[in-house]
């Protein structure tokens, strides 16, 4: 009997590595035609014949994962944080012999087509990229039979340790004292949905630095959002109540000042704004913004080696909480 042809010998026939021969096996994304040739012609001359089914069987795995977003499709497309987590995860993927996957999971707590994803053997592993806390929804992702990796803490005490984050509470007292540092008195706060925590912990650390109270406006971290609560703070900036704001989104902040800007406010001169994210729109708009950095690629590299790891027995020891820093641009104007 014929010894069996290996995905091996088709990759050193046609003098490519076996990560480049496996990629063309399974339609060839990202490789160079001359590279589909010399495997095609390999995999001709050698006759061989991928088995799936039967080294599933075998390994008991699939060599795919997949990136969960929470999030209405259009997110994927308006939000920049979304794309660049879908970036940086690809990248890590894609010289392995990994296919990574793209499942959408909605805000309304549907999980019929969630379910089965995760618990019929479909995928070894999945990245969560952000969620909101909807009980039921994360009780589905935390009790998966598969490794999950959360981009955000879980839950606000997670008993896990298979999560990144940055540390949204210290990017909410960067802002606040940056705001504080620009001479402002009167500060107050566009929020993120405050069913995530990377809203509520931004909120918390602005709190922890503004002892007194200060008005408070929840935002989806949408544009929309940013509008809409600008429109509601106008009246209270007209009449000298708010000289500051940490909004803490650039899509939301680059909103409200255009908000602002029809208003006839001016930014700085009539209200201060410090957001969040560092997004290549928010250093490209005018004015400059002055905003939290937020290590989107960072994250999403981080976690697509934690679930790496994690399939190939390795788990982790501790979560990986990353740091942010403030980077000054032109809606605020410090005063020492």
């Amino acid at each position: 009997m014929a010894a069996t042809v290996t995905l091996e010998d088709v990759a050193r026939a046609a003098g490519v590595s076996r990560a480049t021969a496996s990629r063309v096996v399974r339609g060839g994304a990202g490789v160079s035609g001359s590279k589909i040739r010399a495997v095609t012609e390999a995999i001709s001359a050698l006759g061989y014949r991928p088995n799936q089914a039967a080294r599933s069987l075998a390994t008991s795995k699939t060599d795919m994962v997949a990136l969960v977003i929470p999030e209405p499709d259009s997110r994927l497309f308006s939000d920049p944080f979304f794309s660049e987590v879908l970036a940086a995860v690809n990248r890590f993927f894609a010289d392995t012999d990994t296919q990574l996957v793209l499942a959408m999971a909605d805000r309304k707590n549907d999980t019929r087509k969630l379910r089965p994803f995760l618990y019929d053997g479909h995928v070894d592993g999945v990245i969560v990229a952000t969620h909101h806390q909807i009980p039921g929804q994360l009780d589905l992702l935390m009790g998966a039979p598969l490794p999950v990796v959360f981009i955000g803490r879980p839950s606000a005490n997670p008993t896990c340790n298979s999560w990144v984050d940055v540390d949204n509470v210290q990017a909410g007292k960067l802002a606040a004292r940056h705001l504080r540092d620009c001479g402002v008195r009167r500060p107050a706060i566009i929020t993120g949905p405050l069913d995530m925590l990377a809203a509520a912990d931004r909120l918390n650390g602005f709190r922890q630095v503004i002892a007194s109270d200060f008005p408070t406006f929840e935002g989806d971290f949408t544009a929309a959002s940013g509008t809409e609560a600008a429109r509601a703070a106008i009246p209270m900036i007209r009449a000298g109540l708010i000289d500051g704001l940490y909004i803490c989104s650039d899509l939301m902040a680059m909103a409200a000042i255009s908000a602002f800007k029809e208003a006839g406010l001016c930014v700085p001169g009539d209200v201060a704004v410090v957001s969040n994210d560092n997004t290549q729109a928010g250093q490209n708009y005018h004015p400059k913004l002055t905003t939290i950095t937020n290590p989107v690629t960072a994250l999403g590299q981080t976690a697509a080696t934690m679930l790496a790891q994690i399939i190939n027995t390795h788990p982790p020891t501790r979560p990986t909480l990353l740091p942010c820093t403030l980077k000054q641009g032109h809606t605020t104007t410090p005063t020492n």
